[in-house]
């Protein structure tokens, strides 16, 4: 079983590139491309374990895109993927962020649960103003 409050989430050294877990993805040559070269990398690791992951970049001074969340298979359905899309909400935000998008994502069960809102091929998660 999954505690998440073991979970930290970090920006990951060079060798700890999530490579595995993409693969287990099924990405492609090109897609783990866009993953190196993201904006915002990070790893969710329990001790030294990488469990997930998500990469995103900037669309826009107040936009950012999630172009990819991965958790290992064996700790799906426990709430890590959340978790960890709450974490790239969060980064987005402390950079400037008023909204964060999603396209292409396989398992989106999640996502309106978390606030995001469905429309135009895309689930949007709009920062509330303060």
């Amino acid at each position: 079983m999954l505690i998440l409050r073991e979970i930290e989430i970090f920006h990951p050294y060079k060798d700890e590139f999530p490579e595995v877990l993409l693969v287990d993805a099924a990405a492609t040559e090109a897609c783990l491309d866009q993953w190196r070269n993201a904006e915002v990398l990070r790893i969710a690791k329990r001790g030294e374990e990488i469990l997930g992951c998500y990469a995103m970049t900037r669309l826009s001074e107040n936009e950012f895109r999630l172009f990819g969340v991965t958790v290992q298979h064996n700790v799906r359905k426990q709430g890590l993927g959340r978790w960890v899309v709450g974490h790239a909400i969060g980064v987005a935000e402390s950079k400037g962020a008023r909204e964060i998008s999603i396209e292409n994502i396989g398992s989106s069960c999640c996502l309106g649960r978390i606030g995001f809102e469905r429309g135009d091929g895309k689930w949007t998660f709009s920062m509330i103003q303060e």
